[in-house]
């Protein structure tokens, strides 16, 4: 346990992965923390040590701090204030059809706790919203309030939590601010103190950039496959530039899940609303928008048609160590699988049932999702993908074609196996040497 050196009663509201890691990371940190959620199930889970989503660790952390009495949860949320010194808000905010954010469990958030709350707590707001949302909110509540964005990645969030690049908080006060990093202390990591705006535009453009570099990856890898070069060798060579560094860039399906795009957007509705320029903005979005329907081109060419197809699939989560599939770009691909004509049978570690309308058969394992299948399409990043052998994959598919949207197969292995491998921006005559240094 990292010991802070100011304990303090934080309550947390909402328990997604946010919630989730900032609740276990303020215990860790040696603060009494407590926690609610509108969906009384999940707090009965919580109570019993059962986290919402999926994350490597989280669930012992949090039955330790169970056991030490470090962490309660409640369903109801007057018992989860009182006496708090702090209530982080770490709520969703999904987009609207027209890509601006739904801001209503934020505000019903705010609204109920308004009179619940000691004069001296503070509501931290987390969530991520647009720009100039923090300071209309304040203006309406008598406590203070800070925004403190979170920079956490689903599936290793606690490990984030703990270990940030930095802290930043915006607030009215720099004392408020000051006080509310005092809570993380112990993490020994820079404290960035600005403006609310300033705080939520950190947020939305830090994800914009490391979206652009995700979509930058696939633009190079689609070069790449056309004039005959080796986009993970290219792509090495040039994350290797400590200006540029190696972080997202690699190339795949595209971004999907609950943020970037849902980020992007609303950063695009924003500057559309005040007439400003937002064209990297845009051709991020159009370039990621681009690359399922490019991965599907490319296993229709290989097939030579998907109708009447029958398609094995690998990983429907939208990354792997999640078993989330909110605007996964896997589940996309099926719908655009179908719309061709082609059936499909799914495989992932982590998920066990599909969101209603997705026609596709779940299997229980790899190979099983091979079973009759003609070709098989890698959707998400899982290791254990990469472990199968392929003389296996060869023995289950009908016809010889591999398409691997994420890279995490052997093309030379695949090859000698008698298959045909296309992944993006990579071939079976990639280097080897390079890819490896680039992983």
């Amino acid at each position: 346990m990292i010991v802070s050196i100011r304990p303090k009663h934080i309550c947390i509201v909402g328990t997604g992965y946010v919630g989730m890691a900032s609740a276990v990371g303020f215990a860790e940190l040696g603060h009494r923390v407590t926690g609610y959620d509108i969906v009384a199930e999940r707090v009965r889970g919580l109570q019993r040590g059962i986290t919402p989503y999926r994350e490597t660790g989280i669930e012992d952390a949090l039955r330790r701090h169970l056991v030490r009495d470090g962490i309660r949860f409640h369903v109801d949320l007057e018992a989860a204030v009182r006496g708090a010194d702090y209530v982080v808000i770490a709520v969703g905010t999904p987009a609207h059809a027209d890509g601006s954010a739904d801001l209503s469990a934020v505000e019903d958030a705010i609204a109920s706790l308004g009179p619940l709350l000691a004069e001296h707590a503070v509501i931290v707001l987390r969530s991520t919203v647009p720009a100039g949302t923090s300071e209309r909110l304040a203006a309406g509540c008598r406590n203070e309030l800070i925004y403190a964005p979170e920079f956490l990645r689903e599936g290793s969030a606690l490990v984030d939590f703990v270990n940030p690049d930095r802290i930043v908080v915006g607030a009215a006060s720099t004392a408020a601010a000051e006080e509310y990093g005092a809570l993380l202390a112990g993490l020994g990591r820079p404290l960035v103190i600005t403006t609310l705006r300033n705080a939520e535009l950190i947020k939305a453009f830090s994800n914009a950039f490391l979206a652009l570099k995700i979509s930058f990856a696939n633009e190079v890898a689609n070069f790449c496959d056309v004039v005959g070069a080796d986009a993970l060798a290219v792509l090495s060579g040039i994350g290797h530039d400590s200006r540029i560094g190696r972080a997202f860039l690699y190339p795949g399906i595209g971004f999907g899940g609950p943020c970037f795009e849902k980020d992007l957007k609303s950063l695009d509705h924003v500057a559309q609303q005040h007439g400003t320029s937002r064209e990297l903005i845009s051709a991020t979005l159009r370039v990621n928008a681009a690359q399922p329907k490019r991965i599907v081109d490319i296993l229709e060419h290989e097939l030579g048609g998907l109708a009447g197809a029958h398609v094995g699939v690998w990983g429907l989560a939208f990354k792997a160590a999640t078993d989330d599939v909110r605007d996964s770009l896997a589940l996309r691909i099926l719908n655009d699988l179908c719309a061709r004509g082609a059936a499909a049978t799914a495989y992932d570690p982590a998920v066990r049932a599909l969101p209603p309308g997705y026609r596709c058969e779940l299997a229980p394992s790899a190979l099983g999702a091979l079973e009759n299948a003609d070709a098989l399409l890698v959707l998400t990043e899982w290791p254990e993908f990469g472990l199968v052998s392929p003389w296996a994959i060869a023995a289950q598919l009908r016809r010889d074609v591999v398409v691997d949207g994420r890279n995490v197969l052997d093309p030379r292995a695949i090859v000698a196996a008698g298959l045909r491998y296309r992944g993006v921006g990579r071939t079976a005559s990639s280097d080897h040497t390079a890819v490896a240094a680039a992983s």
